[in-house]
């Protein structure tokens, strides 16, 4: 297969002519978009070529000290902005949303590197780098989902929730029908990704695959562990995320309590 073609300062400055049409079209019919386009836009190319900067001082360290604290720092700003995101109705979550994510991220990419693709060396970035970053961009979206729909749960069923405890409901019996609910809301789509997969979509790291110059078979079987991996952090992650937040919700009484 021919080499990757390279792209020069020039050929991303074309690029931007995509988000000129974006821009025109949309001031064609006065949406009103253009601003936020142009913001979008800078934002996405000083973030993306910061991360491609550091990704590439990564790649010619390739030492594992160096490898994990990069993954380190991206799952910390992960942490942080999930946690953001789930909102301030509950104080001093961060450690219960750090411990789910940073869990699940090591079990699964752990997994996935040393038992499923079994590298020379387990620490060389192109793998680990690149398993553990979608797993945290997936990570950010589903801890946040499911700690949203639990807070929201309990403090509407909050009357449904003591009922059963005075009738002799464990707190996690009490609050199980919910928790399930916020886990599934999380999940879904995640699930929703694996069921459309190569059927109505190319997943983009099958598309980076193949941009590449990746055979396109062994491209697709990278794709499914990949999101095998992901879907295995999101549950970890998922469950304990919810079950770290119920907890907070009942004192040592087994009595349900404001988490304030």
């Amino acid at each position: 297969m021919n080499s990757t073609q390279v792209l020069d300062v020039q050929d991303l400055a074309w690029a931007l002519g995509l988000i000129g049409i974006s821009i025109g079209l949309l001031q064609w019919q006065r949406v009103g978009l253009a601003g936020q386009i142009v913001l979008a836009a800078a934002r996405s190319i000083l973030q993306l070529l910061v991360m491609g900067l550091g990704l590439q001082l990564i790649w010619q360290f390739d030492n594992p000290l160096v490898t994990m604290g990069g993954i380190s720092a991206i799952a910390i700003a992960t942490t942080i902005a999930a946690n953001n995101r789930i909102g301030d109705r509950l104080k001093n979550l961060l450690p219960i949303v750090g411990g789910a994510i940073f869990t699940g991220l090591i079990v699964a990419v752990g997994y996935t590197i040393l038992v499923v693709i079994k590298p020379t060396n387990w620490h060389q970035p192109q793998y680990l780098v690149a398993c553990a970053g979608i797993c945290l961009g997936y990570l950010l979206n589903t801890t946040a989902i499911a700690g949203e729909r639990l807070i929201g749960e309990i403090d509407r069923y909050q009357a449904e929730i003591e009922t059963r405890l005075s009738f002799g409901a464990t707190p996690a019996q009490a609050i199980a029908d919910y928790r399930h609910t916020a886990i599934k809301s999380a999940l879904v789509p995640t699930i929703d990704s694996l069921m459309v997969a190569g059927l109505v979509t190319i997943p983009g790291f099958l598309t980076g695959e193949l941009l590449a110059n990746v055979q396109p078979v062994n491209a697709a079987g990278y794709q499914i562990i990949v999101l095998f991996t992901v879907m295995a952090s999101n549950t970890i992650a998922t469950l304990l995320v919810t079950g770290g937040i119920a907890q907070r919700y009942f004192n040592q009484f087994a009595q349900l309590q404001s988490p304030d």
